[in-house]
């Protein structure tokens, strides 16, 4: 996560010696010593070593767990996915999707209308579990995303999908109804009166509890985003992999749209249609800025549905532009006086 967000992108095939991140292989006692940037392609390299230690741990290990708060081998396969997506290496990243959903099957359209705050979901792979007394009340995911937390951001400040993106989404589409747009639909959420309501306003996160201690569990990774991988890994794979491509895609679009028929499109088109389902199956999940960044694509949105009281109104940005790259903290530069801080 880091590399990606501090880093000019990875470019499949080519050096990679662009700086990404301070990696740090010391004990606790060294922490201090100030380190240079190493190259995108070292941190790839000691992520893709520290995955496999893992990996070889987890299956050499006798000790299992059910609880999806612990990392088991299907997310540490799903971190590889994740990780081979990124760079472009579609066979890999098949495999290792295939192999992090094993055991998971999708959470049925039913279960995805329950509000995405228990870890339990068929279908969630990794989750952190929230203890009701444990939570972090203001400063909790619920407390910025979701409709119906008593805190002054949700009240005043309702995440609102782009209109653009809603309107691709089927009427018969069992997630169009994550959002409000009709004022019959808006007057239909139940919330208190205080609550500001506005057009396209999601209702995916559902708070579960009253006022300030609503922390629901958080989703960290699910089944539908690893079919998502395998299939937009095999559309960039070619021709050949098409039908495959296909087929995995349908069996998501098919379990959340029962009008959905098996995609006929081929080459980028098929791939751009692979995109759209994640930006609308994950939406608010913390990919779409990733994937955007990964393909090399601008940002583009209108304003229509896009309502915020604190988000910039930025309409686009350009493919590779800096602003892809985000600012060192100045605490991290001013205790590391090697750490180069980006244009």
């Amino acid at each position: 996560m880091l590399v990606q967000l501090y880093a000019e992108r990875y470019k499949a095939g080519q050096a990679n010696d662009q700086l990404g991140i301070v990696i740090n292989l010391d004990d606790l006692n060294n922490l201090g010593e100030a380190k240079a940037r190493s190259t995108v392609d070292q941190v790839y390299a000691q992520i893709e070593a520290d995955l496999t230690t893992a990996l070889q741990s987890l299956n050499a290990s006798s000790v299992t767990s059910s609880d999806k708060s612990q990392i088991s081998k299907n997310v540490v396969n799903g971190m590889f996915a994740r990780v081979y997506l990124t760079k472009g290496e579609w066979n890999n990243a098949i495999t290792y999707a295939q192999a992090a959903r094993q055991g998971f099957p999708l959470t049925s359209a039913a279960q995805i209308q329950e509000g995405f705050n228990n870890y339990s979901a068929t279908g969630w792979i990794w989750s952190s579990r929230i203890i009701p007394d444990q939570g972090t009340y203001f400063s909790s995911f619920f407390a910025y995303m979701s409709y119906n937390y008593s805190s002054s951001h949700i009240r005043n400040n309702p995440k609102c999908i782009n209109a653009d993106l809603y309107d691709m989404i089927p009427a018969t589409d069992v997630r169009k109804g994550f959002w409000a747009v009709t004022q019959a639909e808006m007057d239909a959420i139940d919330i208190p009166s205080n609550f500001r309501k506005y057009p396209y306003m999601n209702t995916k996160f559902n708070s579960p509890g009253a006022g300030t201690l609503g922390d629901g569990d958080i989703v960290l990774m699910r089944t539908a985003e690893m079919i998502l991988i395998e299939a937009e890994a095999n559309a960039r794979l070619g021709v050949a992999n098409e039908p495959a491509a296909r087929t995995a895609l349908f069996s998501l679009v098919s379990q959340r749209d029962p009008n959905a028929v098996i995609s006929t499109n081929t080459g980028q088109a098929l791939i751009d249609e692979i995109l759209v389902q994640r930006r609308i199956e994950l939406w608010g999940e913390g990919f779409n800025f990733l994937d955007l960044k990964r393909a090399n694509l601008p940002l583009k949105r209108s304003t229509r549905g896009s309502f915020s009281l604190t988000q910039a109104r930025i309409t686009e940005i350009p493919a590779g532009d800096l602003q892809w790259q985000w600012f060192f903290p100045i605490s991290a530069i001013n205790v590391n006086p090697n750490l180069v801080q980006n244009d």
